[in-house]
């Protein structure tokens, strides 16, 4: 039951032995985590940006900048669980790891079922404080989740299944472009293989909805590149 709620987690792995990378990313994606990897830290900012992870496994020796820079630079957009994976046992090593705001420190190798444990122990140590409020609110648009409606001054929206979950996920990520992906896997609940469509048609719809209410200056954007935004009309 708790790997049927985690499905569809997103992990972001960093990690440069591509063999290890691998197996890890072929372990956890058959227990339902949808896993990104990088062989090291270049161009994460970016990719930060325009995806959204809910936990990051990190690699410390790295090429170029090491985990600890990585981790530095992450956590000033990322709130998340972040562990560290590494053949360093040392003490220092790892008191540094906790000083930078690691949530744990695993060391290599590592069995399988030991990692996965790892992770759904800091996820469940992390669902109270991500746990998003039931309702939310982007100026005068109410989203209800528990109700599955939303309103726009007293006024329903008529909205499909589809098209209320991908609103209340970009109602959810203010300011921050949610990828196709992304989009893909939290709605359809699989991942994209880059041909389908199907997230397209939906947002468009959502947009047309948004725009056809007169009192509301709220639309999705498309931003190029990154994907779908929720922003002023």
């Amino acid at each position: 039951m708790e790997l049927l709620v985690m499905r569809g987690k997103r992990i972001l792995l960093i990690e440069d032995d591509q063999r290890l990378a691998r197996s890890i990313m072929v372990f956890l994606e058959k227990e339902g985590f949808v896993v990104r990897h990088f062989g090291d830290g270049d161009s994460l900012g970016q990719l930060l940006h325009s995806c959204a992870f809910d936990l990051v496994l990190c690699d410390v020796m790295l090429p170029g900048a090491d985990g600890f820079e990585i981790c530095q630079k992450i956590k000033s957009n990322f709130n998340g669980p972040y562990l560290f994976l590494s053949a360093l046992s040392d003490v220092d090593t790892q008191l540094r790891a906790f000083e930078l705001g690691a949530d744990d420190f695993i060391i290599k190798p590592v069995d399988p079922g030991i990692l996965l444990a790892r992770i759904l122990a800091r996820f469940r140590r992390s669902q109270p404080e991500a746990a998003r409020e039931m309702v939310t609110q982007v100026k005068n648009l109410v989203i209800d989740k528990a109700k599955r409606c939303a309103h726009v001054e007293g006024e329903s929206l008529s909205l499909s299944t589809s098209e209320f979950d991908l609103l209340w996920l970009l109602a959810n990520h203010p300011h921050q472009a949610l990828s196709r992906e992304f989009l893909f896997i939290h709605t359809v609940g699989r991942r994209y293989d880059g041909l389908d469509r199907t997230i397209d048609g939906r947002i468009s719809r959502l947009r047309k909805k948004l725009e056809s209410v007169e009192q509301l200056d709220i639309t999705v954007r498309t931003v190029w590149g990154q994907g779908y935004l929720l922003a002023d009309g």
